[in-house]
């Protein structure tokens, strides 16, 4: 097995920073009950910890010991990639070995028909608020699912997670962020300053419960803005090629609405009496993105 690079003290300054403690360590040195100049010592690498203050700094930050030393996040990998592998060979195989060439490709010609006639009839039966620049929360998860990164400036994260009582429940949402960081996917959340940090504790613990710590502090990230926010906004970088040839019908039905680099914008409805948001054209996706990157620049991590 070839040796790997330790960075422990790289990926240490990097947690303190991401997780806002660059100015006041104190939690962590009550949690490790170490002077504040052993810690900067860890993170110049002058010193290194203990085998139990090693524990015990991957358990505040919530991180394997392998993201800690070696900064490396689990991955995992799709349960269906080994039998898209094998259905693969199984039909290159058999193409090999046919000699009724004509009978597949009218076998395959039919098929197509059969599945043209099934997009065409989904189309026509799509509602009307997505003809109207809308998007609904059934097809917004299912958009979200393709996602490959996500800019998201959410003003409570209700659709995360839920207040319930002694604490927070999963959101609708929760789910496809957990399965896309999992699948490689990049989150950035930006909040208003007012928003308890605990919240955010809260869905970055459910999140970690189901995609792994590393996942979440390597690819979510949070900020929170002084800045005021009217309303909620989601931009996402879709797997064009992925969405067109699970869902077809979904990818015309928004096909419309995506800028040249394949991203979608909508403006999160401001009230709890729809169902529905409100998608951007190409020109507001762009002045969003440049609005997102500008906001994002002066807001502080949490």
């Amino acid at each position: 097995m070839p040796d790997r690079e330790v960075k422990f003290g790289e990926m240490l300054d990097t947690l303190i920073e991401r997780r806002g403690y660059s100015r006041n360590r104190k939690k962590i040195l009550h949690a490790l009950d170490i002077s504040a100049a052993a810690l900067s010592q860890y993170v110049r690498e002058q010193t290194r910890p203990s085998f139990s203050k090693l524990l015990a700094l991957a358990d505040f930050f919530d991180v394997s010991l392998d993201y800690l030393v070696y900064g490396q996040p689990a991955r995992s990998e799709t349960q269906y990639e080994p039998v898209v592998r094998y259905v693969d060979h199984a039909l290159a195989d058999f193409q090999a070995r046919s000699s009724r060439h004509s009978a597949i490709a009218a076998r395959m010609s039919r098929v197509l028909a059969d599945r043209i006639d099934h997009v065409a009839a989904e189309l026509a039966a799509a509602p009307a608020a997505a003809r109207e620049g809308l998007v609904q929360d059934d097809e917004m998860l299912r958009l979200e699912s393709y996602c490959l990164r996500a800019d998201i400036i959410s003003l409570d994260l209700e659709f995360d997670v839920i207040p319930v009582e002694g604490g927070v429940a999963a959101g609708r949402f929760l789910h496809v962020v957990a399965n896309n960081l999992q699948l490689g996917s990049w989150y950035r959340f930006l909040l208003p300053d007012e928003l308890p940090e605990s919240t955010v504790q809260a869905f970055r613990s459910l999140l970690a419960a189901r995609a792994g710590g590393d996942q979440v502090h390597e690819k979510c990230a949070f900020r929170c803005t002084k800045m005021p926010l009217l309303t909620g906004t989601a931009l996402y970088q879709l797997n064009l090629d992925v969405m067109e040839a699970a869902e077809p019908a979904l990818h015309a039905q928004f096909d419309s609405h995506l800028d040249e680099d394949g991203w979608l914008g909508c403006v999160i409805r401001p009230n709890g009496d729809s169902n529905s948001d409100m998608l951007m054209d190409e020109t507001h996706i762009g002045r969003a993105k440049t609005a997102f990157k500008e906001l994002w620049a002066s807001a502080n991590p949490l």
